[in-house]
């Protein structure tokens, strides 16, 4: 018998004597996002050329409506380029420009600005052939929770009307209420449950971590999130926010310096740099140690092994799907995950 019907004939006696043994999970029914963002488009349009196979919707932070209430931005030249040679689905953020509290404010007190917003909205869409959109608003005081909804029902309302979607990336919290800048001013404005019901889905951020001490995303943090909203957003609306970066924290003293790394850096910094590397089983995400003068650095990472204990959690729950941030900067070994290789 030919060697390679030998591995075959295994393979399948394996799994049909064994059904706990994994041949490799399919996550083709999943719906896959990944975000791009202008700072690390030169990467991140490489790494679309090569995957473009595996991203179901592109999500390009490229909108923002500014101080005076109207939406700018578009698509660069590059991108549009990319996006037609690969027939990709796009699904543009629009933000606060600069995250900035007084424009969601007065966005949300003036209904006039609102129409204009849903009818922009409505047109570019239509004409840049988008498929909808995703709201990325973010630092929205809490006592803005429902102005913020009616504004998620009423744009909905209108992009559905004209076969479009709306999903909205939402800060992650654990509580119903805290006295901290994090529940105050990034999260608490969220009415998951409400938002879910007049939405496509939620791209739900279970990162930044603002309690942690070390990386952005652990997986007892991911669960207490999920925890929390499992019975505010349905799985059938619930996109996993998956962080592809690194938390890079000096030792001594104990300090984040920095909250946003590309894999490419850690694989540099292993290349020229002495340093030791693990893994942490009870967080599930990688480290990576090393000094430079007087000073030496702990970096926290996501890498293969802890995006693939992401996915786990997502098949597990039946959930739409994930949400990528941000391409460009993630461990390349990903991609072998959803080509279903190892």
């Amino acid at each position: 018998m030919p060697k390679y019907f030998l591995i075959l004939f295994f393979c399948f006696f394996a799994a049909f004597l064994c059904p706990n043994i994994s041949l490799g999970a399919d996550y083709g029914s999943f719906e896959k996002i990944f975000y791009l963002s202008p700072a690390k488009e030169t990467t991140g349009i490489a790494s679309i050329k090569k995957n473009a196979e595996n991203i179901d919707i592109l999500a390009p932070q490229v909108y923002g409506v500014t101080t005076s209430l109207k939406v700018v931005g578009g698509l660069s030249k590059k991108l549009q380029k990319v996006v037609l040679d690969y027939k990709l689905k796009v699904m543009p953020l629009v933000a606060n420009g600069g995250f900035n509290q007084k424009i969601m404010r007065d966005l949300l007190s003036s209904k006039e600005a609102q129409e204009k917003f849903a009818q922009f909205l409505v047109k570019e869409a239509k004409d840049k052939k988008f498929i909808g959109w995703q709201f990325d608003f973010e630092n929205i005081n809490y006592q803005d929770k429902d102005l913020y909804s009616q504004l998620v029902e009423k744009t909905a309302k209108e992009l559905h009307k004209n076969n479009l979607i709306l999903s909205v990336a939402a800060v992650s919290r654990t509580v119903d209420y805290e006295d901290t800048d994090a529940f105050l001013n990034w999260s608490g404005a969220f009415d998951y449950k409400r938002i879910a019901n007049a939405v496509d889905f939620i791209s739900l951020m279970t990162y930044d971590d603002s309690n942690s001490v070390g990386p952005s995303s652990s997986i007892p943090f991911v669960n207490s999130v999920l925890n929390y909203v499992k019975d505010k957003i349905p799985a059938n609306k619930l996109s996993l926010g998956i962080p592809v970066y690194y938390w890079g924290w000096t030792t001594s003293p104990y300090a984040r310096i920095r909250s946003g790394g590309s894999f490419q850096r850690i694989m540099n910094i292993r290349a020229s740099t002495r340093h030791s590397l693990g893994f942490d089983a009870a967080l599930g995400v990688s480290w990576l140690t090393y000094s430079y003068a007087t000073q030496k650095y702990l970096l926290w990472f996501e890498d293969k092994k802890s995006f693939q204990l992401k996915l786990d959690i997502m098949e597990k729950n039946n959930f739409r799907g994930f949400s990528v941030w941000v391409l460009g900067d993630e461990d390349p070994a990903i991609w072998n995950i959803l080509n279903n290789k190892s």
